[in-house]
């Protein structure tokens, strides 16, 4: 068998292995032992106790990142007058109308996102 490197064995110290920790408790735990100097990564995995084969036992759902993805999203918007103003003051990146399905058909511009007005 193995030996346990000292680091390990030295952030191992304290925590039982027995004991069911509550996820702020284990968060700070981890955050505590911590010995390296980049922002590391923590998976979880829970028993949620549902058969998924049932449709009403189903789990899903999103979660909003408190910093976010650390992406920022690209919108285009096509619109002309009061909805192309009103666009341009929500932070559209790219606002305009026939002259943006041109652009857009030939490619040269990058968006994620694309919102259109029924005008």
């Amino acid at each position: 068998m193995a030996k346990i490197a000292k680091r390990v064995a030295k952030s191992r110290e304290g925590i039982d292995p027995n004991k069911a920790y509550a996820l702020s408790e284990a968060l700070q735990l981890l955050k505590d032992r911590s010995t390296v100097k980049f922002d590391e990564t923590v998976e979880v995995a829970m028993n949620l106790g549902v058969d998924p084969r049932h449709a009403d036992q189903m789990v899903r759902g999103v979660v909003n990142l408190p910093n976010g993805t650390g992406r920022s999203v690209r919108v285009a918007v096509f619109a002309r007058g009061d909805k192309a103003e009103e666009a341009k003051a929500a932070g559209a990146d790219i606002v305009g109308a026939e002259d943006l399905v041109d652009i857009v058909q030939k490619g040269t511009i990058d968006f994620d996102r694309c919102i259109a007005t029924p005008d």
